[in-house]
Order: C-alpha cells, then structure tokens, then sequence
C-alpha cells in the first residue's frame, strides 16, 4: 500500500503534540534538576516549530511504502511485551531474550543461523544487560526494575 503525506508537517505536529504533553506533565522540580529536561523541551519544540513552518510553505508530498509493514508491526508488538513484561517479570529476566533475539533477527537477514550464532547472541545479551544493570545499581544507586525475578 503506498500514501502520499506531508511528512514534514505531521512531523512538526506530532513533535509539538508531545513537547507539550511533556511540559505541562513537568511537575515540581528544583532549578538545578530542571534546567537538561527544559533545554530538551526548548530544543524539541523549536525544531518541531520549524518542521511545521517547513509543512505549510515548503513541503512536497511524500509517497510512503508500507510494503513489508508486518515486520515493524512484530517488532512494536514484541518491544511493547518486553515494556510490559519489566513490570511482572523484571528488567534481567525479559531483557536478555528480547535482546538475544533482536540479534538473532539482525544477523537471520545476511544468511541461515549456525549453532554459533545462537550463543554469540546470547554472551552479547548477557554482558549487554548485566552491564546496564550494574550501571544503575551500582554506579548510579538505583535498584532498577524491581519485579520478582530480578
């Protein structure tokens, strides 16, 4: 199925939408903790400002392919479970095999899979996880994602 759609200004729309969903859901912080989270917001919406002048005065229509779509649809779906799985399951036990299979998903695109790949894939995913995790409870004092099972 192929749209043709203003890119640019529902870029600028969307952008704009969520600076302001993001501003008025600050709520009360010091200066000082402020003051990255503001400029992120400036810079956001001024970008997004543009894009939007860009869509009115600029823009040609884009032809959009959605050829294939099913595939980025299961990666929503899967990424929305590992989201909803933090929760319930923890941050280790669900991050290991989404990661794990996302680069199992990488690699299946340049060929078949060897037995290799697999436990490639899965020492990636291991030191990929523990070191975020150890990032935040160690380095930064954070106990993130507590569930159940780690």
């Amino acid at each position: 199925m192929h749209l043709r759609l203003n890119t640019e200004l529902l870029s600028g729309l969307f952008g704009l939408a969520l600076t302001a969903l993001f501003f008025f859901n600050r709520g009360d912080v010091g200066f000082l903790s402020s003051v990255f989270p503001n400029t992120v917001l400036v810079l956001v919406g001024a970008i997004s400002a543009v894009l939007l002048v860009r869509g009115f005065f600029a823009a040609e229509p884009t032809t959009l392919s959605f050829d294939g779509a099913g595939s980025v649809l299961i990666g929503v779906g899967v990424m929305a479970a590992w989201w909803l799985g933090i929760k319930h399951v923890g941050f280790v036990t669900t991050s290991v095999p989404l990661f794990a299979a996302l680069a199992l998903v990488m690699k299946r695109r340049a060929g078949p899979l060897a037995p290799r790949d697999y436990l490639i894939a899965l020492a990636v995913a291991l030191v990929v996880v523990g070191g975020f995790f150890w990032v935040f409870s160690d380095v930064l004092g954070i106990r993130p994602f507590r569930a159940p099972l780690l």
